[in-house]
């Protein structure tokens, strides 16, 4: 299922709203224009649809528990980690709202596994 219409359907559902839908469609603008990272592929729409839950859930008052820390230090340790943050933070200056850092563990999760799989191509 395409990410549009995954959204489509949360909303339609009443998960998330038009603002979240508006901040997922300006991050896969940017990840495919700005950093040209192919934005049809399933760990791209597996990053934005953890990015719209987390944004609807935060509106919601709840927050998860953060990444285990064991994967945070793997990630951290890994060559391709200042990539990573730098991406990470250039996303978060799209959205109009402090996320809080056990939020930002998933992403930064994502965006990792992203760049891994970017690098085996």
């Amino acid at each position: 299922m395409s990410l549009l219409k995954q959204l489509t359907r949360w909303k339609i559902r009443g998960q998330i709203d038009q603002d979240v839908i508006d901040i997922i469609l300006t991050l896969q603008s940017r990840l495919e224009h700005h950093w040209r990272i192919d934005v049809s592929i399933p760990t791209v729409i597996t990053l934005l649809l953890h990015i719209a839950n987390s944004l609807a859930r935060l509106k919601r008052g709840s927050c998860v528990s953060p990444l285990h820390q064991s994967f945070y230090d793997e990630m951290q340790s890994a060559v391709i980690f200042p990539d990573v943050l730098e991406i990470h933070h250039d996303l978060l200056s799209f959205i109009p709202q402090e996320i809080p850092e056990a939020e930002q563990s998933y992403y930064l999760a994502n965006i990792y596994s992203l760049l891994l799989e970017q690098d085996k191509k």
